[in-house]
């Protein structure tokens, strides 16, 4: 895999005690220093120059997104593009020259007292060489820069995820369409650049490490939130409601994803869209929710009782996902596969249904033929950063389970460790004593030479631990 160079470990060791603190009541504002952006930039320019002479790396900001016909969902920029420039508008394109003195160019919407007094301001070209450009032009006359740019390069290297008709000029540009009998145009080579930002971004800095820290941390205050409203909520949205007030009021901006807060039956559906049910007397909550601070987000799930008190099936599979649980995270050692978690946690899930008798048969046999994955019909992590599902390879697919990879994990990498059972109403040939439960635990794990680090293991998780707190 693609480290860090010496550059960015050693100008990232300081970086924690650098990151801005945070605003007294939380986190607002938050962000990594402009050295962090500086040193991702140095280590894409190591690999362009690995490439050869003439290779430029074209880089696209998110594209605005309408909502309505009368306005535009928030903007958040493209995660690949912010890791690399810090840059938070749209219209923005990046540009690094591995052949340049000056590699670094940015081309930004102009400065526009109009449109400014309406949405806030723009970097324009003065602001976008103060956050660290060499040179900046602005848009649309930086047209022809990047075109100029493109004609020169040998060999494009595009990193651009959801903007659709960016990427269509830049392959008309590179491999344009009809023939030239001299040749000239088809000796360019266009590739995507996605997978090495995403080699850099799957070991985590320590300025990556504290700032995932306070999205768990601001993220934990607003479980605590939920759990405190829950007992006298009538509506699964006024459990979403208490955990994003809180984190919001905290400092984090936006959401990693759209809180799930299903309760009853509806903490069978993996992603919950609606959350707003009415609650009934003796049901399970389960709440999906991570807060986003400076970019990077948190990703925890707790299942708890609405009236406080587990009913015996439902404290009989929470201990058994609690325990898969354990089994996974201790899994996330280094060197181990990542899918080390997923063979440990449904081995164990497996095993404990046939205990429960909601499984048939030998044990062996159960987990060999999958008849777990009824119930347990997710993976058991995914990585985490700035995406809640954050870039990275896992590695070769095992071709049983294929819910995760075989690559071995390395220390900084962060992920989730997330089993869970879910029994929906309705489930043929199962107790109705057991139906309409669902059960999720997943907490953020970072691998560390010294063992796996819950880094949200703050928040209540043991049955015994949340009925406690509920009181």
């Amino acid at each position: 895999m693609i480290r860090p160079s010496l550059f960015t470990l050693f100008s990232c060791a300081a970086l924690v005690a650098q990151v801005s603190p945070a605003a007294p009541g939380g986190t607002h504002g938050l962000r990594l220093p402009a050295s962090f952006f500086v040193g991702n930039r140095a280590n894409l320019l190591q690999q362009l120059r690995a490439m050869g002479p003439g290779t430029l790396a074209v880089i696209k900001s998110m594209p605005e997104q309408p909502r309505n016909g009368d306005g535009d969902h928030s903007f958040r920029q493209d995660s690949d593009f912010y890791y690399l420039t810090g840059v938070e508008e749209p219209g923005a394109i990046a540009l690094l020259d591995a052949d340049s003195a000056k590699p670094y160019t940015l081309l930004v919407r102009p400065r526009d007292p109009k449109r400014e007094a309406w949405n806030g301001p723009r970097l324009g070209v003065e602001g976008a060489l103060k956050v660290g450009a060499d040179q900046a032009f602005d848009l649309p006359k930086g047209e022809d820069t990047l075109a100029e740019a493109l004609k020169k390069a040998q060999r494009v290297v595009l990193v651009c995820n959801l903007d659709r008709d960016f990427r269509a000029k830049v392959l008309d540009a590179v491999l344009p369409l009809g023939t030239d009998n001299g040749h000239g145009q088809f000796r360019k080579t266009l590739q995507d650049g996605r997978h090495l930002v995403a080699e850099l971004r799957s070991i985590k800095q320590p300025a990556e490490i504290d700032m995932i820290q306070k999205a768990v941390d601001v993220s934990i205050e607003g479980h605590l939130a939920a759990m405190r409203a829950s007992k006298k909520s009538l509506n699964e949205g006024q459990i979403a409601g208490a955990f994003e007030g809180t984190v919001r009021s905290l400092g984090a901006r936006f959401l990693g994803y759209d809180t799930i807060a299903g309760a009853g039956n509806q903490s069978c559906i993996l992603h919950y869209p609606f959350n707003d049910a009415a609650l009934h007397p003796g049901d399970l909550q389960l709440m999906d929710a991570g807060a986003e601070v400076g970019f990077y987000t948190a990703d925890i799930t707790r299942t708890w009782p609405s009236n406080g008190k587990f009913s015996a099936e439902q404290r009989a599979l929470y201990d058994l996902v609690y325990k898969a649980q354990e089994a996974g995270i201790a899994a996330c050692a280094v060197g181990n596969p990542h899918i080390a978690a997923h063979f440990a946690t449904s081995r164990v899930i497996s095993d404990g249904l046939v205990d429960l008798g909601i499984l048939k048969g030998a044990k062996d046999e159960v987990y060999q033929r999958g008849d777990w994955k009824r119930f347990f019909i997710h993976g058991t992590g995914h990585w985490l950063g700035l995406d809640v599902h954050d870039a990275g390879d896992y590695g070769q697919k095992d071709p049983i389970y294929r819910a995760g990879g075989r690559r071995p994990l390395e220390t900084g990498m962060v992920l989730t460790v997330e089993p869970g059972i879910y029994i929906p109403k309705g489930s043929e040939g199962v107790d109705p004593k057991w139906q309409g439960i669902g059960i999720r635990i997943e907490d953020d794990i970072l691998v560390t030479i010294d063992g796996p680090k819950n880094m949200s293991g703050r928040l209540p998780r043991k049955a015994e631990e949340i009925e406690r707190f509920l009181k």
